[in-house]
């Protein structure tokens, strides 16, 4: 008997037991946060509530969104040549100021002249509403830091899944929330998928290492996939339940924003 997948109807029956929607609601939708530092080179910020921090966020390599289009649009053609998609991604990569070895993983597939098909198989992937089943899938799954900024151009409501975006959303579950035994199983079936992982250094991204469940490592192969997935999930089951106009970029980028380091968002500084 095949072992049922995690789905996106599990994830939203999970997210209901543990009252995550209202306590969201609560803590994060309408609140301000005040005086978060980002450094020298931006300085504080404040926002007066989630979607501020979207229409704020800030990012070193920021482009027009005439440039995201254009990426959005040639990942999706059909009649995309691998030159065509080859040059996309790299432009994505030096965008995302992405390690090397995104480039060559990019390079490998161009060369094999795989490229063109690993796309488009992705791009069925990513429509998916359960997470992969390596014994399923025809080729190995990328996943990193790079390429799940691809699989953000390729499907628009994919979220770019980092360690600012994890860290946040790490933190909407499990920060100041006391669970019954019962819920705390169910969040374990949820956060047996995600990560917990570092980024920058001086930051905290982290949430209790050993407590909840979380993969404590950085995200790679399928399971980065699945988990970028249940994360854009996330997201869009917090827009269809908050009924809001904003989209799931937006999401992504307040999450990124409040992301940066979570002591500085913690109660001391809400509104």
């Amino acid at each position: 008997m095949t072992k049922k997948l995690f789905c996106k109807e599990d994830l939203y029956d999970i997210l209901n037991d543990l009252n995550y929607f209202d306590n969201f609601k609560k803590k994060y939708l309408n609140n301000k946060f005040n005086r978060i530092n980002y450094g020298k080179r931006i300085g504080e910020l404040s926002f007066d509530n989630l979607f501020d921090a979207a229409a704020k966020y800030t990012y070193s390599n920021k482009l027009p969104e005439s440039i995201f289009k254009d990426w959005n649009r040639l990942l999706d053609d059909e009649n995309s040549t691998e030159e065509d998609l080859f040059c996309v991604i790299l432009e994505i990569f030096v965008w995302g100021d992405v390690l090397s070895g995104n480039v060559k993983t990019a390079i490998n597939l161009y060369k094999k002249k795989e490229l063109k098909g690993y796309i488009t198989q992705m791009k069925e992937q990513l429509k998916k509403n359960e997470i992969l089943n390596k014994g399923e899938i025809e080729s190995e799954i990328i996943w990193s830091s790079g390429w799940t900024k691809v699989y953000s151009f390729i499907n628009n409501d994919i979220l770019i899944y980092d360690s600012r975006v994890s860290a946040f959303l790490n933190h909407t579950l499990t920060y100041d929330i006391e669970y019954t035994d019962d819920q705390f199983k169910k969040l374990k079936e949820l956060t047996t998928h995600l990560f917990n992982f570092q980024g920058a250094e001086n930051r905290e991204r982290l949430v209790d290492k050993n407590r909840f469940g979380f993969k404590n490592r950085s995200p790679n192969g399928i399971n980065g996939f699945n988990a970028n997935l249940i994360s854009s999930w996330t997201a869009d089951l917090l827009k269809k339940e908050f009924e809001v106009e904003n989209g799931i970029r937006d999401f992504e980028r307040a999450f990124f924003m409040l992301g940066f380091d979570l002591k500085q968002i913690k109660p001391q500084n809400f509104g």
